[in-house]
């Protein structure tokens, strides 16, 4: 024994410090209860101060004690006011530098939404050195701001909510197919699915696109009309994304793994598992069965963090996640509007439920507004009135149904996509490249300028850039949908051998025309039920 060491510094230690009870400290450590924001100041001052660091014990049965989540509707949803204050638990994992990163992020995430953070934003840039407990206490404060006056858009997070604040729309249309054609149509939108990624895959890397035509053009293949070359040597400032080998022009031997499709196969196991009324406990129950950690990114690893740590769905897309309108919801939606043929509002409340475990506002509208869309082009291949029917199932004064609406408009005005982009990217360029907005305004200008041409539409969702293998694999299952599998050209799908590869635990190798047949089957049945 060492009689010159000092003992581990205990939660009274710091409650005498403060001079509050015990239970106050462990309030504020923890993020709940009803103290003042002063007072949690003050003893998150002293927890650094004193040096404390918070039992390992308890803090391992904290993350355990939340393995399984109730089967029930979804919590109300707090005020758009107040954020969330997290666990201290959750800093803890984090440096200083990472820290800062998330208050920086959030600070813009925060902005966009609404709310007044001027004077933060001045503090935080004012600010030369940090620690990690005036991190968190800085983040409090911007989880607490208030909305800025006139706020112009109304943006609900329960289901009900979103449906009270949309437009008029189809819901539903009575839909007669033979089997085989069903089976065509939702085979193409597989195979769609798959081309678009694939496509778009080499060059998701965030840039715009004069970029991307830059890069088109040093290899050959611009206009783009087929898959995308790889140049040797690679020009100076033109990095790839990293996990793209298999993905270029003459090197495609079947669909190579990528998030985009893993989550496709992933929710049909969810469909096939838990029916149509599956909730956001049971996705949140085949992540962790079946995703590796480092195969999901963005919003989606945040919120597989918070579902290690004991925290629950809706919470986990709040907690800690300054990502939770980027682009991942809306990649995973598709098979939901596959399974609810001419069911737009069954396709968005479906998309919904998945949405929500990582995502909130215009992650989640995003989400809805493409697998409503996929649904009713099963109805009709009219560009502008499969983007009617989509807006008609997201808040009409949402700021991505702005947006949408201003791409129609533009659209409308001139019929010239590029001439749009420009004018769309001068708005919302300033977004995240991975952001729902921008990324779901290249789905809709691709669209309208494609109109029924498949090759035309995925070429030019690539062409605009940023998150381009989603945009292609979203306007992929559009166009399948409506050309059937039998519609799309060989010289797209032959390079596929049928054969797609996932990370996806126990479905390491699938034949796509196997998925297609037991998607078909669950959409069959709802067109029974109809």
């Amino acid at each position: 024994m060492n009689p010159t060491k000092k003992s581990p510094v205990t939660i009274d230690d710091v409650a005498v410090h403060v001079g509050v009870s015990a239970s106050t400290v462990s309030q504020a450590l923890s993020g709940k209860g009803r103290i003042s924001q002063a007072t949690r100041e003050r003893i998150l001052l002293a927890v650094e101060e004193l040096s404390y660091q918070p039992d390992e014990m308890a803090q391992s049965l904290a993350r355990r004690s939340a393995s399984q989540w109730p089967d029930k509707p979804q919590t109300k949803p707090r005020s758009r006011r107040r954020g969330r204050m997290p666990s201290s638990a959750l800093f803890e994992l984090m440096d200083t530098g990472e820290l800062e990163n998330l208050v920086r992020m959030e600070l813009q995430q925060r902005e966009e939404e609404g709310y007044a953070v001027e004077e933060l934003r001045r503090d935080f840039d004012s600010q030369s050195r940090w620690t990690k407990r005036r991190l968190q206490i800085f983040y409090g404060h911007l989880m607490e701001t208030p909305d800025l006056p006139g706020y112009p858009y109304d943006e609900p997070a329960s289901l009900e909510g979103i449906r009270a604040a949309r437009p008029a729309g189809p819901r539903t249309h009575r839909l007669v197919l033979s089997a085989d054609s069903l089976y065509d149509s939702i085979h193409g939108a597989w195979l769609g699915r798959c081309v678009g990624c694939v496509l778009g895959k080499p060059i998701e890397a965030g840039w715009p696109k004069s970029k991307v035509i830059q890069y088109l053009k040093m290899a050959d293949a611009y206009p783009l009309n087929d898959y995308i070359p790889r140049i040797l040597p690679l020009p100076t400032g033109f990095e790839l994304n990293p996990e793209s080998d298999g993905f270029f022009l003459s090197e495609i031997q079947g669909v190579p793994y990528d998030d985009d499709t893993d989550y496709t196969v992933l929710g049909l196991h969810i469909l096939e598992s838990h029916g149509l009324d599956f909730t956001t406990a049971d996705v949140a129950t085949e992540w962790l069965g079946h995703l590796p950690y480092y195969r999901v990114y963005t919003a989606e690893r945040i919120a597989y963090r918070n579902l290690t740590m004991g925290i629950e769905p809706p919470a986990t897309a709040l907690t800690l996640n300054p990502e939770r309108e980027l682009i991942g919801a809306r990649i995973r939606v598709d098979v939901f509007g596959y399974v609810a043929p001419g069911m737009p509002e069954l396709a968005a409340s479906l998309a919904y439920q998945d949405a929500v475990l990582s995502h909130t506002k215009n992650g989640v509208y995003a989400a809805m507004f493409m697998a409503a869309m996929i649904a009713w082009s099963f109805i009709s291949s009219d560009a502008e009135e499969l983007i009617e029917v989509a807006l008609s199932e997201i808040p009409a004064r949402c700021r991505l149904a702005e947006a949408v609406r201003e791409a129609l408009t533009l659209w409308r005005e001139d019929g010239d996509w590029e001439s749009n982009y420009e004018v769309l990217m001068l708005k919302y360029g300033s977004y995240s490249p991975v952001h729902a907005i921008n990324n779901t305004l290249w789905v809709v200008l691709a669209l309208l300028h494609a109109q029924r041409d498949l090759e035309k539409a995925i070429c030019t969702a690539v062409t605009c850039g940023l998150d381009t293998d989603c945009n292609g694999a979203n306007i992929g299952s559009v166009m399948g949908i409506i050309h059937g599998a039998r519609g799309i050209p060989a010289r797209w799908t032959t390079p596929l051998q049928d054969t797609l590869h996932t990370t996806v635990a126990q479905w390491k190798e699938q034949r796509i025309s196997v998925l297609a047949r037991r998607t078909t089957s669950i959409a069959a049945k709802t067109l029974l039920a109809c």
